[in-house]
């Protein structure tokens, strides 16, 4: 009886033992379960705080970028101001003076004043009596006309098709000579020149005084 008895403790207590170790594994099972849980958890956690790093720094990285080709192409613009600008102050002066040795008569004919004392630049052409403007910009240029007595004459400044000025000159009882000046703003290439236009009458040279003359010069060149 006794060693039964003491078989039954023993199975009890095995059965006991048994039913702990189930119970601590089952717990052991939801510590791990739960462990796995926060490290992905966390894990999760880790990878969204370094996207979210990772796509700051991208956008940061896009602003400076944008800022720095923003600067870049003011600079470029700013320099190529520059060196517009420090050509035109470079340009060499533009002026010419040129005068008419013969009389001319008919109407609607271009005057080629054929004795040039001044031609800086070399805009003004001899062989067609014409000024070709060089450089944009601001330019002034005068007329001198003038005609027998009882008799007018009528000059025109004339750019390109376009007449922008007119000079008369004449009186009943004696020589007459007179000027006009003009203001033009001109572009490089715009062609000027002087056209006579009175049926009938004549423009008259007085050669050993100059008269008339065609003259001009640049005031004031631009950029644009």
């Amino acid at each position: 009886m006794t060693d039964l008895f003491s078989l039954v403790c023993i199975c009890n207590s095995m059965a006991s033992f048994c039913k702990v170790t189930i119970t601590c594994k089952s717990l052991l099972n939801w510590i791990y379960i739960l462990s796995f849980f926060v490290v992905i958890t966390a894990d999760s956690g880790i990878q969204s705080h370094h996207k979210f790093k990772q796509t700051k720094l991208k956008r940061l990285l896009m602003d400076d970028n944008y800022a720095v080709m923003s600067r870049l192409d003011n600079l470029t613009k700013e320099f190529e101001a520059l060196k517009k600008e420090n050509a035109l102050l470079r340009h060499s002066p533009i002026a010419f003076v040129a005068e008419l040795t013969k009389t001319i008569t008919g109407v609607n004919q271009q005057i080629h004043f054929d004795h040039v004392k001044l031609n800086l630049g070399n805009s003004y052409y001899l062989s067609h009596g014409n000024f070709i403007v060089p450089v944009n910009g601001l330019y002034l240029f005068t007329i001198t006309a003038c005609s027998h007595t009882n008799h007018y004459v009528v000059l025109e400044l004339t750019v390109n098709t376009a007449v922008v000025g007119k000079v008369l000159a004449g009186d009943t009882a004696y020589n007459e000579c007179s000027s006009r000046t003009f203001l033009q703003q001109l572009s490089s290439g715009d062609d000027v020149f002087v056209q006579h236009k009175t049926t009938g009458d004549y423009l008259l040279s007085y050669a050993g005084h100059g008269l008339p003359s065609f003259s001009g010069v640049l005031l004031n060149a631009f950029l644009f």
